[in-house]
């Protein structure tokens, strides 16, 4: 099979589904940074809270996933001891640091619910400090109340540790599913999501196939509120752009060939994409203005004889770009730096960073510009690998079953959700560089694909 025809088969091919609240973790090993540490979260207190307990103990599993998943500490076990010092200690009182220091753990989280609206207290067990957080409405529907508990998760993240947490971030990715219980016709649309895999809502209604979705960077202190993708409801893939609230597409450009794999500048002036309108499979970058659209004609950046490029990420700064080639045989991921206009293509050169597997793809560079995620073939499987800019090295992140492609990085730059696809099905999965497991997020009948985590600025 050509390389050409392995990219188109690949986006041909990818499939989604709904996502389910809760989620059983599937274990992936991996290699961890540093030691997570010890909390204690309390049993949600009702203090005349106006919900059943059942409501409170699902908002407790929503603050449990988060504070399971922030890549800073990992709530410990009920016991006797604790929960008896937990229940010694209201809510108005200052917890005991040297007891719960005593049981050995880092930090306690106590939260209160009363006439609708929540209430916690964090205490750092070592320092003996206490901060309590305030006044977050509840309304009783989960859909909207676990956005609250997303919210406070990253109060708490800040308090502790002084930066931004991830749980109040969002999520675009595509499900693909059948049409009918009969029918062979497939569609893909995009979706966007919670990033533990919540409140998922479709975007596209193409009716069609849509692949490779990616947010619009947002202006310095706003949140998204535009998106891209690719379309083959004409025939050929072409990239539109939506916006997040209604989903309605607008051709992005008017170049003719086929058009795939768009990535955006963080400085929202420009987009690079691959294109054949040549013959061939080349990186193109496009000038862009968020109020005119795509500005001028795109340039061709990079192009070898009879090779294709692919998968094309920006670095933060928008002064580089990593893409996929297989120029010198195989696929692999190449950096270089974007040309100034009116450069010829073969006057630009592209440095080989993965040299550790022979095939690579789907580069994604991280927020902090520090590394590259990428997936990598390794002993017949695809997994997911990080190549470390400080130490020129790589180091493979995921091990076991299932071909585990298309990384896309939180804006912590810590974590990472990726699609693991085996011969039955195709689900998204979160990890983080300090836990050794990742946990599916998504569930359903239906195929997931090509995750895209909420840029933050």
């Amino acid at each position: 099979m050509s390389i050409v025809r392995f990219f188109l088969m690949t986006l041909l091919i990818l499939p989604l589904t709904l996502f389910a609240e809760e989620s059983d973790p599937i274990v992936v090993r991996l290699a961890t940074e540093s030691q997570l540490l010890p909390l204690y979260l309390a049993k949600f207190y009702n203090d005349n809270s106006g919900f059943d307990a059942e409501y409170l103990n699902k908002l407790e599993s929503v603050l449990l996933f988060d504070l399971s998943h922030n890549a800073m500490t990992y709530p410990v076990p009920h016991t006797t001891d604790r929960d008896a010092q937990a229940a010694k200690e209201s809510f108005e009182q200052s917890p005991n640091a040297q007891a719960w220091k005593n049981l050995n753990v880092f930090y306690v989280i106590k939260a209160r619910v009363k006439n609708k609206t929540l209430s916690v207290q964090m205490l750092s067990v070592n320092s003996g400090s206490i901060k309590n957080v305030g006044g977050l409405s509840l309304t009783g529907t989960l859909s909207k109340d676990r956005r609250q508990i997303h919210q406070v998760a990253d109060m708490i993240h800040k308090v502790l540790f002084g930066t931004d947490g991830i749980a109040s971030t969002h999520i675009l990715f595509t499900w693909k599913k059948q049409e009918g219980t009969n029918s062979r016709q497939w569609t893909s649309e995009v979706w966007e999501s919670d990033y533990d895999g919540g409140n998922a809502r479709q975007l596209t209604r193409n009716d069609g196939y849509c692949v490779t979705p990616v947010y619009l960077p947002p202006k310095v202190g706003s949140s998204p509120g535009s998106f891209f993708y690719v379309s083959y409801q004409t025939g050929q893939p072409k990239i539109y752009m939506a916006s997040l609230k209604d989903g309605k597409p607008q051709r992005f450009s008017l170049l003719r060939g086929n058009q795939l794999m768009p990535a955006i500048s963080r400085q929202r002036d420009k987009v690079a994409l691959i294109c054949d309108i040549t013959g061939n499979p080349d990186l193109f970058l496009q000038p862009f203005s968020v109020e005119a659209g795509a500005v001028g004609k795109p340039q061709q950046i990079f192009a070898t004889h009879q090779a294709t490029q692919a998968t094309p990420t920006f670095s933060p700064d928008g002064k580089k770009i990593a893409f996929v080639s297989n120029k010198d045989g195989s696929p692999r991921i190449y950096v270089m730096d974007v040309p100034s206009p009116g450069t010829p293509p073969k006057t630009v050169s592209a440095k080989l960073i993965t040299k550790h597997n022979k095939e690579s793809s789907a580069p994604e560079w991280s927020p902090d510009g520090t590394k590259i995620a990428y997936c990598s073939l390794t002993k017949g499987v695809r997994q997911i690998w990080i190549y470390d800019f400080a130490s020129n090295a790589e180091r493979q992140v995921t091990q076991g079953a299932g071909n585990k492609e298309n990384p896309t990085w939180a804006p912590n730059s810590l974590h990472l959700i990726f699609n693991s696809t085996d011969a039955d099905a195709s689900d998204l999965f979160l990890i983080n560089l300090n836990q050794p497991e990742a946990t599916k997020i998504s569930s359903g009948v239906g195929e997931k694909h090509f995750p895209n985590w909420e840029p933050r600025t």
